[in-house]
């Protein structure tokens, strides 16, 4: 059964949401936090279970495509949703019953809930990714074989473009109109029917999110903790901010032998050894959090910290080489 988002829920995604983001800059999620919850001052939203989507409905995934930067010094005037979905039913001559975010990231969450309750269609509790990436074609879909495209670009300055191209064409077009766009856009495509979500589809996320607790960011996310550890030192790239490594010595028992522990980070946690041994093997998401229970971002890191190393298991589909599935092989979600 369907749940209704209110305003009031705004702030319970955000909360979620956060530590899932890659480099989110807090001013643009204040920015499309505040944009939600106007949205939803307006108009309630349904958010739909993936088991309950009309099998042959159409749905489109949204994302910020671009710099989360951007967005909050190239501010959205709301109607970005509205002309891209427009754009997108008229490519394809049907309309859209629903959208989901292209993955976990922060933004594109609360991004998500505010364009559902514009265009007045369902919130879809999952996402096209299971997971934080960096370009808008490397998708859980793409890999299952949906088509990126036609999909709809709108700009802030009134431009909207409607790209009806093979999947690596797009991924082509897509980061010009971006660079021509004041550094984001409004990106809406990977249309689907319910059929094709249900198998493909990462589900359950905005409920994850929403299920977030004050100092317990990831109470609604399956993870296991690694270890538990103090930040002794955070080394910096020679290329300057762009990459860090945060070392840590071991909390351990008494009696018991210690590991020093390396997490290599950029904008996110890119992964952990502790004496030289990978934490964790398969595809997955590292967090630090805090003895407060809070997700540090990795620029947020101190030495003198005592803080706990978890890790998120991603869907199965991103341990299989892309060209075995292009081949038939089968995959879990």
């Amino acid at each position: 059964m369907s749940e209704q988002l209110v305003a009031a829920d705004v702030a319970r995604l955000t909360r979620g949401a956060k530590p899932f983001a890659s480099g989110v800059n807090s001013a643009a999620l204040h920015v499309l936090r505040d944009w939600a919850s106007a949205a939803l001052e307006r108009s309630a939203v349904s958010l739909l279970p993936l088991t309950e989507l009309a099998d042959d409905a159409s749905y489109a995934v949204v994302t910020l495509v671009g710099s989360p930067t951007a967005i909050a010094e190239n501010l959205p005037d709301g109607s970005e949703p509205g002309r891209a979905i427009a754009a997108l039913e008229r490519a394809l001559g049907r309309s859209i019953q629903g959208i989901l975010p292209v993955n976990t990231a922060g933004e594109n969450a609360v991004l998500a809930l505010a364009s559902a309750a514009a265009l007045g269609v369902a919130l879809v509790d999952g996402d096209a990714c299971g997971r934080v990436r960096p370009t808008v074609q490397d998708t859980l879909l793409t890999r299952a074989g949906i088509a990126m495209g036609p999909c709809v670009v709108v700009s802030s300055f009134g431009e909207t473009t409607v790209i009806d191209a093979t999947t690596d064409r797009a991924a082509l077009i897509v980061p010009r109109l971006v660079a021509a766009s004041g550094g984001w856009a409004f990106f809406a495509g990977y249309p689907a029917t319910g059929r094709q979500l249900r198998a493909h589809a990462h589900a359950g996320t905005i409920q994850r999110y929403l299920d977030a607790k004050p100092g317990n960011e990831l109470a609604g996310v399956p993870h296991r903790t690694l270890l538990r550890a103090t930040i002794t030192h955070v080394e910096q790239s020679r290329r300057g901010m762009d990459r860090m490594s945060i070392l840590m010595t071991e909390l351990g028992a008494a009696g018991r032998q210690v590991r020093r522990v390396r997490v290599d980070a950029d904008e996110a946690y890119l992964g952990a050894l502790a004496d030289g041994v990978p934490l964790q093997r398969g595809p997955h998401e590292l967090f630090v959090i805090s003895e407060s229970g809070e997700v540090l971002d990795p620029e947020r890191c101190l030495p003198g910290m005592r803080v706990s190393l978890a890790a998120v298991d991603l869907p199965q589909a991103w341990s299989v080489d892309p060209a075995a599935l292009a081949e038939g092989e089968s995959h879990a979600n």
